[in-house]
């Protein structure tokens, strides 16, 4: 797979909408407190990971863009409402709705090529994601003080700022997350387009994939691993073809694809997840982010593979 040059444009120009148009829209239903009618879903969960009310908004926001919802909480952290703990944690919540706004592409991917077996992989997905939201809200309510949630003068008056003005501090707010989103992540996804370019991470990919072993995987399935550990879309394609002429079974076909899940997501959050990570946190949180809520992830996703391989 070659990345060109228009593809690379057309990418940060994609990202720079998402982050753009994702912190107004964020920044302008915190401050009209839009973020309301989403409290019976997001403040216990917030509350049980003895987060603060700051970081409501991102998680409301991530169910539309992901970019966004992670730079409104680096806002907040910039801001010192946020410690580095609180921001790993509320980074690890937010993969739940980011993973479930990218859920109607997966299944317009995985289903033609594999029908409901790509929707079995997906649910697992969400469960591996579901999985990663309790551990921080586990962690987070044994190692963080409890909040204090308390009504503010403002929302006990009711009052807000005029539209205009809070689309102003919007729109002020986005451009500067934005702006510095771009200076970082245009350079570090250049250098990450130029190793896809050169093979470096279909290399790494497919030497981890062919040289472990997986109980209950028979060698055809393990094609399917190491096309996925590169693309969701090369894993369902073998994966759709394998099946179609019998050579692995359904239950195969599923454990194959959470196996290439999990070998491939320390490759795919380097290319995909440090740019943007490296533009909103100092490299080390950013870096302690990626390993913490992909690591965990991960792990999730092996406990997936070993309870199906056991009960199906």
């Amino acid at each position: 797979m070659r990345l060109t040059l228009h593809f690379y444009i057309a990418t940060l120009i994609k990202v720079a909408m998402m982050v753009f148009g994702g912190v107004i829209l964020g920044k302008v239903m915190e401050e009209r407190r839009w973020t309301r009618f989403f409290r019976a879903l997001t403040r216990p969960i917030l509350k049980t990971a003895h987060l603060p009310p700051s970081c409501e908004g991102a998680l409301v926001t991530s169910l539309v863009s992901g970019y966004a919802g992670d730079a409104l909480l680096s806002l907040h952290y910039k801001e010192g409402e946020l410690s580095t703990d609180q921001v790993i944690l509320s980074s690890m919540i937010l993969n739940l709705p980011l993973f479930l706004s990218f859920v109607p592409l997966l299944v317009g991917i995985v289903y033609p090529l594999m029908g409901w077996v790509g929707l079995v992989y997906i649910g697992c997905q969400i469960l591996a994601s579901s999985g990663l939201m309790v551990t921080a809200m586990a962690i987070g309510r044994l190692k963080l003080p409890p909040e204090v949630w308390e009504i503010t003068l403002e929302e006990a008056n009711n009052t807000m700022p005029p539209v205009l003005e809070s689309l102003k501090r919007a729109l002020k707010s986005g451009a500067t997350i934005t702006f510095r989103i771009m200076l970082i992540t245009a350079p570090v996804m250049g250098i990450v387009f130029y190793l896809v370019n050169v093979g470096f991470f279909e290399r790494l990919q497919n030497a981890l994939a062919t040289h472990l072993v997986f109980p209950g995987l028979p060698p055809a399935a393990l094609t399917v691993s190491a096309a996925h550990a590169f693309h969701i879309a090369g894993g369902a394609a073998v994966a759709g073809s394998l099946l179609q002429t019998e050579l692995i079974t359904s239950k195969e076909a599923v454990l194959a694809m959470l196996i290439g899940n999990a070998v491939g997501t320390p490759f795919r959050s380097l290319r995909l997840n440090f740019p943007r990570y490296a533009a909103l946190y100092p490299p080390k949180l950013a870096l302690a982010i990626i390993l913490t809520s992909q690591g965990i992830r991960m792990v999730m996703v092996l406990i997936i593979y070993f309870l199906l391989l056991l009960l199906w």
